[in-house]
């Protein structure tokens, strides 16, 4: 007989066995499906946080919550896993932040500081950035066989690169910012990206950056 929650295989002593010796678990209790375990099959990467994604965000929207993927998760994806990140960064209406949560534990994650966690299969997400600083115009909807999911804009993502170069001085940053701006420089909007350093005091940054994509692009 197996188990059909831990798929556990034994022979039992009765006919009619109330539980599974292994697991506990009633043999009558109805099996939760769960939908993300799919990802445990696909390899670490953009593709599959997208698979995540697109999960999560079907629910999600449905508390009236649009997930946008950020950061280092967001690079991935316009690199193509050139840049590698363990973690995937989320920005919410962070008004709806309890209903997150609760869409979060019905998926098994488990919170653990700032980052909700499913150790079984190594996901990690958090929210660090609140949706509404960020132009949902411009960003990019992926299809995946499971959904979609939403990334920050090629404007925006730069544009955050760019900051934590001039601000941080972040070497990795610049680096990613000018991967992403010669990868993509003709479907950029340009002058969106100068108007939001120029307010951010890092146009110099930004002609720096400039610079760099054209030697990248040749």
């Amino acid at each position: 007989m197996k188990c059909p929650h831990c798929n556990y295989d034994w022979e039992p002593r009765k006919e009619k066995p109330k539980a599974c010796p292994r697991c506990k678990r009633r043999l009558d209790y109805p099996i939760k499906i769960d939908k993300l375990s799919k990802a445990e099959e696909i390899e670490r990467g953009f593709q599959r946080d997208l698979y995540v994604m697109s999960i999560l965000t079907e629910r999600l929207e449905e508390e009236g919550i649009t997930p946008v993927v950020i950061g280092g998760a967001a690079v991935e994806f316009y690199t193509r896993d050139w840049y590698s990140t363990s973690d995937i960064d989320l920005a919410i209406d962070k008004s709806k932040r309890e209903e997150f949560y609760e869409v979060m534990e019905e998926f098994d994650f488990k919170k653990d500081g700032r980052m909700w966690v499913r150790e079984d299969l190594n996901l990690y997400v958090e929210i660090p950035e609140d949706v509404n600083y960020i132009d949902e115009e411009k960003l990019t909807e992926v299809e995946t066989g499971a959904g979609k999911a939403y990334v920050i804009g090629l404007e925006d993502i730069i544009f955050d690169r760019i900051q934590a170069a001039e601000h941080w001085e972040s070497k990795s940053d610049r680096e990613q910012a000018v991967r992403i701006g010669a990868s993509f420089y003709d479907e950029i909007d340009w002058d969106y990206v100068r108007k939001r350093c120029s307010e951010e005091l890092s146009k110099d940054m930004l002609d720096e950056v400039l610079e760099e994509i054209e030697d990248e692009k040749d």
